[in-house]
């Protein structure tokens, strides 16, 4: 060991959240991780769906679940368990947790959060090599919408590495501790059919991320299916700078995201500019959007990135011919009283 301990404690996700919502079904296959999770289905289940609960519910149900967890290792595993909520991905999809600390990635006020109704054990051990049922207790909400969804988180922390690199003033030693975190989704659908509420909201720039954004909101109790559209934008001259596409993607039941846009023009400057959005489809959604770029916009962006983007300089209102105009005659007196104090 060197003169200096270094002890860094760093929590990594070897695996992304997965979610097993509608298309991934990963637990009925064969696996060599070290932990698999198996919802037991109910009766209620669709028997369509695999490798998550999509059940078939009345409002005040009280419904009693269970998911398998299976330890494929030799040594004993804790496995933590938390409620989760379903928001929508800031770029689009399903995300699952706890609540957002982003403004980007919201529920509606009016929004359903079945994590407060789940009730789950906080912490699980699971024996080598074994198998332990987990019972899942919720009552369904009350709800004139279609599909209240939400879904457990599941982590498991995996092997200590230790790791010693050298440093300037001796060896620096690294604790990283490994974390596997799974997504199981709680589907519930209720006996209504409601029609689609999708709406465009605000428009912006983060200057620190050279982004546009638009504000797309699900204002409806049911999963948003097939959202995808074109945006233009314009500058306050009407002329066009780019265009593009977004989706396919879903989105959760009353939940609103701002989704990104990369600045694809080749200048940015400072101005009003103009975002033609439309979803296209059963939708048919479409808005105009004004949005303004600042000074303190641009100059956010020129120090926090190094995208291929000119930035536009600031006019001072005089010429640049009366510039060159005028430093050349200040150099012809120059050179005119030089020689007069010469002779």
């Amino acid at each position: 060991m060197g003169k200096y301990r270094v002890i860094f404690l760093v929590f990594i996700y070897i695996s992304s959240i997965m979610f097993f919502l509608f298309s991934f079904n990963v637990f009925g296959q064969e696996t060599t991780m070290p932990l698999t999770i198996e919802p037991v289905y109910p009766e209620s289940q669709n028997p369509q769906t695999k490798g998550y609960f999509d059940l078939n519910v009345n409002p005040e149900d009280e419904l009693t679940l269970s998911i398998e967890l299976t330890n494929h290792t030799d040594k004993e595993k804790i496995v933590s368990i938390e409620p989760a909520n379903a928001f929508t991905s800031h770029t689009g999809g399903m995300l699952y947790q706890k609540e957002s600390e982003s403004e980007d990635v919201k529920l509606l006020d009016d929004a359903i959060r079945l994590a407060d109704s789940i009730q789950v054990e906080e912490s699980v051990t699971i024996s080598p090599n074994s198998t332990v049922k987990v019972p899942i207790q919720f009552t369904v909400p009350k709800s004139d919408g279609q599909t209240i969804l939400g879904g457990l988180l599941i982590s498991s922390k995996g092997e200590t590495i230790e790791e010693q690199q050298e440093v300037e003033e001796g060896t620096a030693n690294f604790t990283i501790n490994t974390e596997t975190v799974f997504a199981m989704a709680i589907q519930l659908n209720l006996p209504n059919s409601i029609d689609s509420n999708f709406q465009f909201g605000e428009a912006g720039f983060y200057g620190d991320l050279g982004q546009v954004y638009i504000q797309m909101i699900n204002d409806a109790q049911k999963i948003q299916e097939n959202v995808v559209g074109t945006y233009t934008i314009q500058n306050e001259n009407g002329e066009e700078l780019y265009n593009g596409d977004f989706g396919p993607f879903k989105m959760s039941p009353k939940s609103a995201i701002r989704y990104p846009i990369e600045w694809g023009a080749g200048t940015l400057e400072d101005g009003t500019y103009s975002l033609y959005v439309e979803v296209a489809g059963d939708l048919n959604v479409n808005a105009v959007k004004e949005f303004k770029i600042n000074n303190e916009d641009i100059a956010e962006f020129v120090e926090k990135s190094n995208a291929n983007v000119t930035v536009a300089k600031e006019e001072t209102g005089i010429p640049s011919w009366i510039w060159i105009v005028g430093i050349i005659l200040f150099g012809l007196l120059m050179f005119v009283l030089g020689r007069r104090k010469v002779t």
